[in-house]
């Protein structure tokens, strides 16, 4: 597979940029527990590591990994993040931040062990502490291993902070061929987001002068068709599809940490999984995993693209001046404040988009990026991902509000805000979740 030899590399692109890709090593083998010790012995001079899991990510891998690093001669703090009182697993926030930060003060090296959650909390921590870390995944779930990206929730806002990646990430096929086949079709809703993402990023250099590297985006064109073309084999964890998909997870992250922004992976099509958490943390009813929701997300914005994109003379439409303050409740002013960084992108985008031949040029370049929904949907459904609303354990009316209010909580520019720039959203919102989750 083309790209796994990037990391530690330093190349100069053609973007202009110097890339210096990290993390420096990935390590995936069945020795995987066994190297760690080795590799956390070069990021530091200490000897105590803070191992960071959850109930289930401690039997996955968790006890292995606090083993294999006592029996080097580490002192090992086994850090274990309690689920939520209602049972629900752990989340990324604030709080959770302040409840364990304490535990893993001592430690000289921290190692997440986990997916989404953990790899979030310990990057966070390490980061902020300008500690070392190595991160162990027990899931091909996600595509924010190798990113400098964190997602954490801070005063109940999903927001987008800054770190850097691990030195090394590590797994091991049987812990991944392991894992619930719902968090493998999470890691595929996630990946499937590309298209769109990459073509948010795309409409943000074409308005607005936003750098852009085509070969961030290109980094998993090789890889993509081993879980594309026969998704089914990811629901029966068959190892050279998970592998694959654990490899374009990572080079995902990777085109992010590339981009220095989350655009080439994470665009529309992820913030109507993050409003269905914000919405979650104020109602407490559960949001599912990030990439199932993100998956539905992805069908959703293509949609979305594909009606956009066939409008030949858009008229255009005042954008709203503010939130919907009802709807958020306690978030409103958090959720105003970002929305309100935005205020000046989508004055210059409404202006450009009316100039000259700007949106015919905007839809020839957009079109041939992104996959149509029907393509999305086929691959969720026989790879064992979400596809529809009742597949989140998210009612009509409920994806629906997140679906409409999603472009609200972020200062980005994506497909979102430009559906309601040219009148397609919110009117088509009901049409689209009828017809496609």
């Amino acid at each position: 597979m083309k790209n796994l030899d990037l990391f530690g590399k330093t190349f100069e692109c053609s973007c202009g940029r110097t890339h210096h890709i990290q993390p420096g090593q990935v390590l995936y083998g069945e020795d995987a527990a066994e190297r760690l010790p080795a590799i956390c012995g070069a990021l530091t001079g200490g000897g105590r590591a803070a191992v960071l899991m959850d109930v289930r990510t401690r039997a996955a891998a968790g006890d292995d990994v606090a083993r294999e690093l006592s029996a080097a001669g580490w002192e090992v703090t086994q850090v274990v993040v309690p689920d939520l009182p209602d049972g629900r697993s752990p989340i990324c926030d604030d709080k959770t931040r302040e409840a364990i930060e304490p535990q893993m003060a001592s430690a000289d090296v921290v190692v997440p062990v986990g997916s989404g959650v953990l790899s979030d909390l310990g990057k966070w921590i390490a980061c902020d502490s300008g500690r070392p870390f190595a991160s162990f995944a027990t899931a091909a779930s996600m595509n924010g291993y190798a990113s400098s990206n964190i997602s954490p929730t801070i005063r109940g806002v999903k927001g987008l902070l800054y770190g850097h990646p691990p030195a090394a990430v590590l797994s091991s096929p049987a812990v991944l061929r392991e894992a619930p086949v719902e968090m493998t079709g999470s890691g595929l809703g996630d990946v499937l987001a590309k298209s769109v993402s990459s073509a948010d990023w795309y409409l943000n250099h074409l308005l607005f002068g936003d750098y852009y590297c085509g070969r961030a985006v290109a980094l998993i064109e090789d890889i993509e068709p081993l879980y594309l073309e026969h998704p089914e084999r990811l629901a029966r964890r068959e190892d050279e599809a998970v592998a694959a998909l654990f490899w374009g997870l990572l080079l995902t992250g990777v085109a992010m940490t590339m981009a220095e922004t989350s655009f080439p992976s994470s665009g529309g099509e992820h913030l109507t999984s993050h409003c269905l958490d914000m919405m979650s943390s104020v109602d407490g009813v559960p949001h599912d995993l990030h990439g199932r929701q993100v998956g539905v997300g992805t069908i959703l914005a293509s949609e979305l693209y594909r009606r956009v994109l066939a409008i030949d003379s858009p008229a255009f439409v005042e954008p709203a001046a503010g939130v919907d303050s009802a709807f958020w409740g306690p978030l409103a002013d958090s959720v105003a404040d970002e929305y309100a960084g935005k205020a000046e992108r989508l004055a210059i985008a409404r202006e450009k988009l009316a100039e000259g031949n700007t949106w015919d040029r905007v839809r020839e370049s957009l079109a041939a990026m992104v996959r149509p929904p029907e393509m999305l949907r086929d691959c969720l459904a026989r790879g064992g991902g979400a596809y529809l609303g009742e597949h989140i354990r998210c009612r009509r009316g409920r994806l629906l509000a997140a679906f409409t209010h999603a472009h609200e909580i972020r200062s980005r520019f994506t497909i979102l805000d430009l559906a309601h720039l040219v009148g397609v959203m919110p009117a088509a919102a009901e049409e689209i979740l009828r017809d496609w989750a």
